[in-house]
C-alpha cells in the first residue's frame, strides 16, 4: 500500500524564521545595518533548503537573480527579527518570493521592511537554467507553515 503523495511547494506557502539580532548587526545608532536585511533574507532562503533537507549537488542548485528591499521602519538592537518568505510564483526554473521583515514583540509583529527575491534553479555545468526537480520542491514544502 502506497503512502500519501508528498506535498509540494505551492503559491501562497509561507516560511517563517526568527533571527535574534546581534550587536554586530547594528550601525553606530544601534539600527540594523541595511546590508543585514539582505543577509536575513538570505538566511531565510537557505534555512528553507536545509530544514527541508533538499538534495544537494555540485552540478545543480539555486542562484538568486533578483533581490530588493523597501525599508519602512528602523529595527533597533536588541530585537528578534522574523523573516517571512511567501511564495508568489513558481515557474519552470524560477521561484519568486516576497519577504516581510518584522520585529517580534510578545503580543504582535511590527513590519519594518518588505522585499522580494527571485531564485533560478541552474545547471552549473551548462550555465543554463534547469527545471525545478520535483524532489526539491517537495523538500522546500516540508518546513512550510500552511496557515
Amino acid at each position: 500500500m502506497a503512502g500519501p503523495e508528498p506535498q509540494t511547494l505551492m503559491v501562497g506557502d509561507i516560511y517563517d524564521l526568527d533571527i535574534p539580532m546581534r550587536w554586530s548587526d547594528a550601525d553606530a545608532l544601534a539600527h540594523l545595518n541595511n546590508a543585514n536585511y539582505f543577509r536575513y533574507m538570505e538566511e531565510g532562503r537557505l534555512k528553507m533548503f536545509y530544514e527541508g533537507q533538499a538534495p544537494q549537488s555540485t552540478r545543480y542548485g539555486p542562484v538568486v537573480v533578483h533581490c530588493s528591499c523597501d525599508f519602512k521602519k528602523a529595527i533597533t538592537y536588541p530585537a528578534t527579527v522574523r523573516v517571512s518568505l511567501r511564495v508568489v510564483s513558481i515557474g519552470r526554473s524560477s521561484l519568486e518570493q516576497t519577504v516581510d521583515i518584522s520585529v517580534v514583540y510578545p503580543d504582535r509583529l511590527e513590519l519594518c521592511a518588505q522585499g522580494k527575491s527571485v531564485m533560478v534553479w541552474m545547471d552549473f555545468e551548462l550555465n543554463k537554467s534547469h527545471p525545478w526537480p520535483a524532489e526539491v520542491l517537495q523538500a522546500l514544502a516540508k518546513p512550510i507553515n500552511r496557515r
